[in-house]
C-alpha cells in the first residue's frame, strides 16, 4: 500500500476500532434502569431529608426507633453495604460528621452520588455473578434490587416521621 493511501486508511481504521469498543463500554438496559432509579431516588430522598425541620432531626416516632436522621444515614449507608458485594471489599460506608440536618444532607447526596457512580461501572459479569454474605445468596441483580428496597423502605420510614410531625410529604417520585 503507498503511503497517501495509507495515511488516509489509518484514521478511517482508528474510527472503526473507536466504534466497535462502544457497545463494550455502554451500560445495559437494567443497569441503564437502575442507575435512572437510582438517580431519581436521591432526588426524591433528598425532598424528604429537607421537608424536616432542622430541629426535628433528633424526633423517633418511638423511642427504639431510629430518629429521623438516623433513617437518613442508615438508608444512604446501605447503597455501600449492598454494593461493597461487588468489589469483594468490607463495607466502609463512612457517616456524617453529626446527626444534624447540615451534615445529614451532604453525606445523602455523597452516598447515591457515589452509588451510581459504582452501579454505571459494573460489568455484565459483576451483575450475573452469584454472591454470598450474612444476608444469603443471590446475583448482582438481586443486590441491585435489595439496594432499591431497602432505600425505598427506609424513606418511606422517614415520611412517617414528617407526618407525625405534621408535615406533608414531597409528591412520591418514580
Amino acid at each position: 500500500m503507498n503511503k497517501p493511501a495509507m495515511r488516509n486508511t489509518l484514521p478511517l481504521l482508528s474510527a472503526l476500532i473507536l466504534l466497535a469498543a462502544l457497545p463494550a463500554a455502554a451500560q445495559s438496559p437494567f443497569q441503564a434502569a437502575v442507575v435512572k432509579h437510582l438517580t431519581t431516588s436521591r432526588d426524591f430522598t433528598l425532598k424528604v431529608a429537607e421537608a424536616m425541620p432542622a430541629e426535628d432531626y433528633g424526633f423517633k416516632l418511638t423511642p427504639p426507633q431510629m430518629s429521623f436522621a438516623g433513617q437518613m444515614i442508615h438508608l444512604s449507608q446501605g447503597l455501600t453495604y449492598f454494593l461493597s458485594q461487588f468489589s469483594g471489599e468490607k463495607p466502609n460506608p463512612g457517616k456524617p460528621k453529626s446527626e444534624s440536618k447540615e451534615d445529614v444532607i451532604p453525606f445523602v447526596r455523597q452516598s447515591f452520588d457515589d452509588a451510581i457512580a459504582t452501579v454505571s461501572k459494573l460489568t455484565p459479569e459483576q451483575i450475573d455473578k452469584t454472591y454470598t454474605s450474612e444476608a444469603g445468596t443471590g446475583s448482582g441483580m438481586d443486590l441491585l434490587f435489595g439496594m432499591l428496597d431497602h432505600t425505598t423502605h427506609h424513606r418511606a420510614s422517614a415520611e412517617m416521621y414528617l407526618r407525625a410531625k405534621g408535615i406533608t410529604p414531597p409528591e412520591y417520585q418514580f
